[in-house]
């Protein structure tokens, strides 16, 4: 029996996400990965879902449930990638959940009602379980988003916050891998907000510093991460989603 997750920005202050947990629940096991996902933002959301949904075992069937109204133009579907279902609208989110193709996407016939999509992931997920998908759904393309990538030349980086977490941590979309290949063990300043706000060291681990002192590391993800021990990067250094760094290496090594 598949598990279903479901990542949404529903907060379960409203009855959305029970409707959705109890519809399923006779169908198959549901896994919250959360439903505190920012209203509308479709961003934040594949994040959370991209880092998350490789730690559930293969077969699973993952719901994005952020600003998720289909339409017939944007019709809700599934896509089948690295052995796991992803029951989503088709508006280019799948192109920013995946790195590459999904084996196959399939459009979902439309549901109606105010909350149509409730209806629309119980069914799919129901076919999936019952591997009658084809018989509700019709072959689709990916729609794709161009995704935020950092941008690197010889002795620099330019990069951006892409997800500021619960602890006001901010993570950035420069990897370790291309850190590594433009800095090529050069010492470095990030720069945030300017330069006056700079950190000239990589971290193994939050507890290497002082409280209260910033730092920089990379996290379980492969990802630049900006924070300050024992406090929030964002509350005292303002620093806000989408926001740019940038890493200077010195050109002498």
């Amino acid at each position: 029996m598949p598990v279903v997750t479901v990542t949404s920005d529903w907060n379960k202050r409203d009855f959305y996400a029970g409707a959705l947990e109890g519809g399923l629940l006779g169908i198959a096991p549901v896994c919250e990965i959360t439903h505190q996902i920012h209203s509308f933002d479709v961003r934040m959301g594949v994040f959370v879902l991209r880092q998350a949904f490789t730690r559930y075992p293969a077969g699973s069937i993952h719901i994005l449930a952020v600003q998720s109204q289909a339409t017939d133009q944007l019709p809700m579907s599934v896509a089948y990638y690295q052995e796991h279902y992803f029951i989503t609208v088709n508006d280019g989110r799948f192109s920013l959940l995946f790195d590459h193709e999904p084996q196959w996407i399939r459009a979902v016939f439309a549901a109606q009602g105010t909350f149509s999509e409730l209806d629309a992931y119980i069914k799919a997920v129901k076919a999936i379980v019952e591997d009658k998908l084809g018989e509700m759904t019709l072959p689709a393309d990916m729609k794709t988003e161009v995704r935020p990538s950092a941008v690197a030349e010889k002795d620099y980086i330019m990069g951006q916050v892409i997800y500021i977490d619960s602890y006001g941590n901010a993570i950035t979309n420069v990897s370790r891998s291309l850190f590594d290949k433009v800095g090529a063990g050069r010492d470095f300043r990030i720069f945030l907000q300017g330069p006056y706000t700079r950190i000239e060291k990589i971290s193994d681990s939050y507890g290497g510093v002082r409280p209260g002192q910033l730092l920089a590391l990379f996290n379980s993800a492969g990802l630049l991460e900006l924070a300050v021990f024992m406090g929030s990067l964002a509350t005292l250094e303002n620093i806000g989603l989408y926001d740019d760094i940038q890493i200077q290496f010195n050109k002498h090594g």
